[in-house]
């Protein structure tokens, strides 16, 4: 079964530093980077990678979301001929609080994430990125699977735990016919990740394991925040 994908955006991160990304950037150099959902379909299926940031919890967290990320979310689905109710399945890399935003948008999705990523986003020393994630998991309910490991959810669509961001992080690797092709989530923020860790992955060993893994694969690798997707022929709509 082969699968195809779009990028949807549906926000900005303004001021972040871009040395938390490339080490040895300026540490006082601010960047503006884009949040992206990931629309993946076989034909019967849609799946849902990530869901964006939303205003109110990215203020609880102490950040800030520039863009109505639910209605940029909407209008990159319709784009792509697809309403919220198609969606049957949303995957979490993992549980930072500007990638499970707008979950609700999609009420008859089970929502996929590992069972090492709810237990450490739901402990004591999760931090600030992590904000509100118990409500948030109570409010899911029963439409939670958590998982264990690499995955096959559907044909030609796996997950894959790496842990290099967060203990429970998890990327997206689906078939098509030019080859695999890698959602990365934030273990590759950006394009030069994939060869250079970033300092926002403190797990190097996990990190670079996925990443040898990768290349050894010949994987095409679709990072989480670099502007420069921007300019992907499957990227959709830009705030």
């Amino acid at each position: 079964m082969h699968w195809s994908f779009s990028i949807l955006e549906v926000g900005v991160i303004p001021g972040v530093p871009l040395a938390s990304h490339l080490p040895g950037a300026p540490p006082d150099l601010l960047v503006a980077l884009p949040c992206y959902c990931f629309l993946l379909t076989d034909g019967p299926h849609h799946v849902i990678v990530d869901t964006g940031a939303n205003a109110r919890a990215s203020a609880a967290a102490g950040f800030t979301i520039e863009g109505d990320t639910s209605a940029l979310l909407h209008e990159g689905l319709r784009a792509c001929g697809v309403e919220p109710g198609d969606v049957t399945l949303v995957v979490h890399t993992h549980l930072h609080y500007d990638h499970v935003g707008n979950d609700t948008c999609f009420p008859k999705a089970e929502v996929v994430v590992q069972r090492s990523e709810v237990r450490w986003a739901t402990g004591p020393g999760s931090g600030p990125y992590y904000v509100e994630v118990a409500k948030f998991l109570e409010m899911l309910g029963e439409r939670v699977r958590t998982v264990e490991g690499d995955v096959e959810l559907l044909p030609g669509l796996q997950v894959l735990w790496n842990g290099g961001h967060t203990p429970g992080h998890q990327s997206v690797v689906l078939t098509r016919p030019s080859g695999p092709v890698c959602v990365c989530g934030d273990i590759v923020p950006m394009y030069a990740n994939t060869g250079i860790v970033a300092p926002s992955c403190p797990r190097t060993a996990e990190t670079e394991h996925f990443l040898e893994t990768a290349r050894a694969g010949g994987w095409e690798m679709i990072p989480s925040h670099d502007p420069e997707l921007r300019a992907h022929p499957t990227c959709i709509g830009k705030p």
